[in-house]
């Protein structure tokens, strides 16, 4: 049995799991409610396959790359295109994930205005408190260091999983069948502008890219030539659990929640947790127990995303002095990338953009590029790479274009 699935299959498979499910599928049910029945079936049929492949070729992409051991993403992409491009991918890669720390804080900041504003005017000023105090705290647990950070967001991964498994079984009592009949399932001109519009909050929901490449290295490091084979075995089994489990969260609410509601949470800016607070007859337990779920789960998101973007934000801080002739420590670069990341994350709560229009015009775009393209088109381009050329690639190599192109069309 152990030749068939080891114990070490099973920890990547949480891995995965606890990576990919979070703050992104509390965004995912807001944007698919709005878009309609149908569009929502279409995204359960393509979900497993457009999880699958993309993380399957950026695992490839990594491993087929003649790099040192511990090297990942960007040193695969310095060694297929050299460091001028490498450099570009790394930048595009920051861009991303910070966008994505932009959208988790401006969605806390407005959890906690809105439940602020049950009980007093939120004017700008106490936005601009709240803005502050989220900034300061997610920072303060983030100063905590790696290790205190990393072992309190493991400690929440079953919490949250097992607390959108039992609200999905609870809504199955309040479940309206017919919301998903009649003209709901007409497949219009207007519902495929739907999907396009969609594919970005899928990418986002479903992404979980950084940790790929530490997925890779892990098993690049303990079964060599054979790595990818493992790669593809774990990832078949906990992308099938992930799409199962986040599909049916999504069902469940959107049967379960008016189009109204879904509809003011989209424009508010809040996740689904926020759309059920919003309905009357939700019994008190579960307007409190959700806002918490929801901060929790985007404070989680937000600091397992934060680790890379400072990373990021250093390198670039650092090469910025180097090009003025001025070289500064280790310390000095991380604190000053805090500080920057930290004055434009306050800035952009206190200006409070629209979370799902960030998703789909910025950041489910930039990671398309990165998951979607460039490890697909490089087995186009590669002769190295040839081997990987699937229809699966291909097909997720034209998604990565329908969702890029949402960021100058959509």
């Amino acid at each position: 049995m152990s030749k068939i699935w080891s114990k070490d299959d099973t920890l990547w498979s949480f891995a995965l799991y606890g990576t990919a499910v979070g703050a992104g599928t509390l965004f995912l049910p807001i944007q698919l409610g709005s878009a309609g029945a149908m569009v929502l079936i279409i995204t359960a049929l393509v979900a497993w396959p457009l999880t699958y492949w993309p993380h399957r070729a950026l695992c490839q992409f990594i491993l087929s790359s003649n790099t040192p051991a511990g090297v990942g993403i960007t040193g695969a992409v310095s060694h297929y295109y050299g460091k001028k491009i490498g450099s570009l991918i790394t930048a595009l890669y920051f861009i991303a994930f910070f966008v994505v720390v932009l959208i988790y804080a401006v969605a806390i900041t407005n959890s906690l205005t809105e439940q602020l504003a049950k009980q007093m005017t939120v004017t700008t000023g106490v936005r601009m408190l709240v803005s502050l105090a989220v900034v300061l705290v997610l920072n303060l647990i983030f100063l905590m260091g790696r290790h205190v950070t990393l072992k309190v967001m493991g400690f929440l991964v079953f919490p949250l999983i097992a607390y959108f498994l039992f609200l999905s079984l609870y809504l199955t009592g309040s479940w309206q069948p017919s919301l998903f009949s009649g003209e709901q399932l007409n497949l219009t001109p207007h519902t495929l502008h739907q999907v396009w519009l969609s594919i970005p909050v899928m990418v986002f929901a479903f992404s979980h890219t950084p940790i790929i490449s530490t997925f890779a290295i892990d098993r690049r490091e303990k079964f060599g030539d054979r790595a990818m084979d493992k790669c593809k075995k774990i990832m078949r089994v906990a992308y099938l659990v992930i799409c199962l489990s986040v599909l049916f969260f999504v069902f469940s609410c959107l049967l379960a929640i008016p189009e109204g509601y879904i509809t003011s949470a989209k424009e508010e800016g809040v996740t689904i947790l926020s759309a059920l607070a919003m309905m009357p007859a939700a019994p008190q337990w579960l307007a409190v127990s959700g806002i918490i779920v929801a901060i929790v789960a985007m404070s989680k998101s937000f600091l397992g995303t934060y680790f890379g973007v400072i990373e990021g934000a250093s390198e670039m801080v650092k090469a910025g002095l180097h090009q003025v002739g001025v070289h500064k420590s280790r310390a000095f670069n991380r604190a000053m990338s805090i500080m920057l990341v930290s004055v434009v994350t306050f800035a952009v709560c206190c200006i409070n953009p629209n979370a799902i229009s960030m998703i789909y015009a910025i950041s489910g775009p930039l990671i398309a590029m990165i998951l979607f393209i460039m490890p697909t088109l490089s087995t186009y381009l590669i002769p190295a790479l040839k081997p990987y050329r699937s229809i699966g690639s291909l097909i997720t190599l034209i998604v990565g274009l329908l969702c890029v192109s949402v960021m100058f069309f959509g």
